[in-house]
């Protein structure tokens, strides 16, 4: 084999191992309503989901929601201490529809935004009129297997870094 073929393929084994260590990340965003108190219950309905893809540091969100208990009015990326806990929103994102519609956004990460957004701690909030502090929330998790209803899972399943570990 000559020098030019073996240099060749040597080449092409790391344009592909190059390739694959920059591909993109994937989130996926289950958007659900968080009611506050009790009074707040009956206002809260709706679901929606969400996908999102980081290039670079590059964040390009698209999603959908639906069955809200009034017109949505806002819809923001916000940072948390962790899921499940509420935060600050530090950028807003596209909003299209009323009760059932379309959240969508491309944002440029800093670097502790990028931490921020592998340390499970970025989440989307949309906003109604009858609930302006957050109809739905939903934070952005590693993309992952979704089991079905009364599925059994074994294992840390999606959220490794809050599971139990067995002996």
């Amino acid at each position: 084999m000559s020098y030019r073929a073996v240099l060749f393929i040597a080449f092409s084994v790391c344009m592909v191992v190059v390739s694959d260590a920059v591909a993109a990340e994937k989130y996926q965003v289950y958007l659900s309503a968080l009611p506050f108190t009790d009074a707040t219950k009956p206002m809260m309905a709706g679901k929606g989901t969400a996908s999102a893809t980081l290039e670079g540091n590059t964040l390009s969100i698209s999603g959908t929601f639906t069955g809200l208990s009034s017109p949505a009015t806002k819809a923001h990326l916000s940072l948390s201490s962790g899921p499940g806990i509420p935060g600050k929103a530090f950028v807003d994102l596209t909003l299209a529809g009323d009760v059932a519609g379309k959240v969508t956004g491309q944002i440029t990460h800093d670097p502790s935004q990028l931490v921020a957004l592998r340390g499970r701690r970025l989440y989307i909030q949309i906003d109604s009129e009858k609930v302006p502090a957050g109809h739905l929330w939903g934070w952005l998790l590693d993309e992952h297997e979704v089991a079905g209803q009364d599925v059994p899972q074994r294992g840390s399943w999606y959220l490794p870094p809050f599971a139990v570990k067995t002996k």
